[in-house]
């Protein structure tokens, strides 16, 4: 491949959009961010656009020749569904939309898929038979890797875990407008729950940085780090993986819950698998991009 060829990678997520250039051998060379801020689609994908084209500027000597995109929400061909952080997004299609403006190889993917097909690459799911990408963020959500592959599911919906019930009794389900396990333990739904508790506005962060010296809150943090380990534990019963991968913002080495699931594990899981943080931070959905453009260079027609 020529090596004066470069990629696209984007990472559309809930509160930024991720953009990055890298080279035809997936090494990232420049990247920003851009808030989304609330904005409509129309206006986030224009906004979007103008920094590509700013960036495509220092490379005018060299030829785009795919581009990758990590987009938060159920993707499934080039439809976009349950998405509610990205209003309008659900009717763009937004892989045409790029074909149309680059005319290169695109490929759009789910964000944490897209994240697993990282660690599958290059990361800690590399050679791993079956293996589990979860991602503990502002929402929750799961990459299925069996193999090389990552499991889309029939309708692009697999591993959306921010809906497992809770219990037996869980009522706040998708057929009432709710995402129990997320809205619970998600960063989130655990703000917006925290806010309410102690009567203040409160991010997740603030929430873990002030409950060492909190008992109220040091419990409410305990109950989030038993839920999330009690639904790590249990898709690991089923699923049997060989190694699980931790990732999102809410993830700090050695910290609350990295420690509950590991002890859950140990406790309750006939075969533990391996645990690991992820190879790529809070960057794995854009470096999963980067894969996405090299495959979309690789293997499709413009």
């Amino acid at each position: 491949m020529n090596e004066k060829n470069i990629l696209i990678a984007l990472d559309f997520g809930g509160t930024s959009v991720g953009i990055a250039v890298a080279d035809n051998h997936g090494n990232m060379l420049v990247r920003k961010s851009v808030p989304t801020s609330g904005k409509k689609a129309t206006d986030l994908l224009e906004d979007v656009m103008r920094h590509i084209h700013v960036l495509l500027t220092e490379y005018q000597d060299q030829t785009l020749i795919g581009i990758g995109i990590a987009m938060c929400g159920v993707v499934d061909g080039d439809t976009i569904t349950m998405i509610p952080n990205l209003p309008g997004m659900e009717s763009i299609h937004l892989r045409q939309y790029m074909k149309d403006r680059f005319h290169v190889p695109v490929r759009i993917e789910n964000d944490v898929h897209v994240a697993a097909f990282a660690e599958l690459k290059k990361g800690y799911l590399k050679e791993t038979d079956y293996g589990l990408y979860l991602n503990f963020g502002t929402g929750i959500s799961a990459g299925i890797t069996v193999g090389d592959r990552v499991l889309s599911g029939h309708n692009g919906a697999a591993g959306e875990i921010g809906y497992l019930m809770r219990d037996r009794r869980d009522r706040l389900t998708f057929q009432s407008g709710h995402a129990s396990f997320e809205e619970f333990a998600g960063g989130s739904g655990a703000s917006r729950r925290a806010s309410v508790a102690f009567n203040q506005s409160m991010t997740t962060k603030q929430l873990f940085q002030e409950s060492s010296g909190d008992p109220n809150k040091q419990e409410f943090i305990d109950e989030i780090c038993m839920e999330i380990s009690f639904q790590v534990a249990n898709l690991s019963i089923a699923f049997n993986p060989q190694r699980i991968v931790l990732g999102g913002g809410m993830i700090v080495p050695n910290g609350p819950i990295h420690q509950k699931i590991l002890e859950k594990l140990k406790e309750n899981v006939p075969y533990p698998p391996e645990v690991f943080l992820s190879s790529f931070g809070k960057d794995a959905s854009l470096y999963g991009a980067v894969e996405l453009a090299l495959s979309a260079a690789h293997t499709e027609d413009c």
